[in-house]
């Protein structure tokens, strides 16, 4: 959007408005710039053209906590213009996003010299974010106490759920000594390798109720991890009735790959629950970028609900699943952060989603 449309000089007569904006200075960021950190001096207000930042506190080490979303047309800020205070949270741009920004001092001015109803305007604008931001983070707080929770029974589940497993693949063993045939060791390694996978994937939900990802990085064909994940999944799928196609690219990635096949079987199989009841198709493909790879998994389903889309990859958010913890996403986006990656989801009613894992090269 142009400057001059922006709703912020709406509380202002035309001549002042004019005069804030020949004071601000328009800067487009690149994603994941940081505006400002928590504690520093709050020396101006900033206006957003496009694009969208994201307002965060520290919440243990090296992790965040997400207390307000600033999109186009609104402006954050100013309540540290206001009194003076330092900033009380950190910005972060979470696309490219293009901003105005206009001193403290110049507003303050304007402020102390126009009329009683714009000030009111301004303060209750101020007073409503407060509103809402503080509901953000109470929100948040008890968002920490569930995943808190969540990894103490993870933590109980892995510890009973150890002895069955060992159960189960030594009875796989046996089964492969007394049958050599090429379906029974098929079917051997399938179970196995999902045995395997039964732990990994609590032992995966522990670590990310506590913030922090152990990675077993090694240097993997992106091509044949793709076509492992296929073996895995594509029986299951076409038993509900969903086309699994592979699009892979001939690249090496260094990852662990155990965790980035978790990423795809938490997209595709969320997929899959957008499509039940329809016969469906998705698509997991992959390509080299400038400085990136990028996997991506589609599908023709009813696209991502608007009730959630900008809470998509936060925990415990869903919508229409019977039985679903709100889980799968939360984690697949903590995957690919620890990897110094980010996921992207781009979605229209009826006309399917797609979700973009862009992985820095090398």
């Amino acid at each position: 959007m142009e400057l001059s449309s922006h709703r912020f000089f709406s509380f202002f007569d035309p001549d002042v408005a004019d005069e804030l904006r020949r004071r601000a200075t328009v800067k487009t960021i690149p994603a994941q710039s940081i505006l400002f950190e928590e504690g520093e001096k709050s020396d101006a207000l900033f206006l957003v053209l496009s694009g969208r930042v994201e307002l965060c506190k520290p919440a243990g080490r090296r992790n965040y906590l997400t207390i307000a979303f600033v999109g186009e047309d609104d402006f954050f800020g100013e309540l540290g213009v206001l009194d003076g205070s330092v900033r009380c949270a950190r910005a972060v741009a979470v696309e490219a996003t293009t901003l105005a920004r206009i001193d403290r001092k110049p507003i303050l001015s304007v402020l102390r010299n126009t009329s009683g109803k714009t000030v009111i305007d301004v303060l209750n604008r101020t007073i409503q974010n407060l509103r809402v931001t503080d509901e953000r983070y109470v929100a948040e707080v008890v968002r920490k106490e569930k995943m808190t929770l969540v990894g103490e029974m993870a933590n109980t589940i892995i510890h009973d759920l150890r002895n069955p497993c060992h159960g189960v693949l030594v009875a796989c063993a046996v089964l492969h000594k007394l049958h050599s045939d090429e379906k029974t060791l098929r079917c051997c390694k399938i179970v196995r390798e999902q045995v395997d996978r039964i732990i990994s994937m609590v032992e995966e939900i522990l670590e990310f109720s506590r913030g922090t990802y152990q990675l077993n990085r090694q240097t993997e064909s992106l091509a044949a991890l793709m076509e492992k994940f296929a073996f895995l999944n594509q029986e299951h799928l076409q038993r509900s009735g969903i086309e699994l196609e592979l699009r892979p690219a001939n690249v090496w990635i260094h990852v662990d790959a155990g965790k980035l096949s978790r990423v795809l079987q938490n997209l595709v199989y969320n997929s899959a629950e957008a499509l039940a009841g329809r016969r469906g198709r998705i698509i997991i493909s992959a390509r080299s970028l400038e400085s990136e790879i990028e996997i991506c998994v589609r599908d023709n389903g009813p696209g991502v609900p608007d009730e959630i889309r900008d809470r998509l990859f936060e925990p415990f958010v869903t919508c229409g699943k019977k039985g679903g913890t709100g889980l799968g996403l939360a984690i697949a986006k903590s995957i690919v952060e620890a990897h110094g990656g980010r996921i992207l989801c781009e979605s229209k009613r009826e006309n399917g989603a797609a979700f973009h894992v862009r992985l820095p090269v090398g």
